[in-house]
C-alpha cells in the first residue's frame, strides 16, 4: 500500500457525518496528514451555522 492510500484509508476511519446540535454538523470531511517523523494525524471538519467551524486539516494539525 503507497503512503497515499494510507493516508485515504487513516481519514475514511473516522470520517462520520454526525449532527452535534440543530446549528452545528461535525464529520462530513475527515483529513489525514503525515509528518516528517513518519506519524500520521487525523483530523474531521466542524461546520457551523454561522460559519466560525474549523476544516479537518487544521483538526488534524491541532494533535500535532
Amino acid at each position: 500500500m503507497d503512503i497515499w492510500e494510507t493516508l485515504y484509508c487513516e481519514a475514511k476511519k473516522v470520517q462520520n457525518r454526525r449532527v452535534i446540535s440543530p446549528f452545528i454538523n461535525g464529520g462530513g470531511v475527515a483529513s489525514a496528514i503525515l509528518t516528517q517523523a513518519g506519524n500520521i494525524y487525523v483530523g474531521v471538519c466542524i461546520d457551523t451555522s454561522c460559519g466560525l467551524g474549523m476544516c479537518a486539516e487544521r483538526s488534524a494539525l491541532e494533535r500535532v
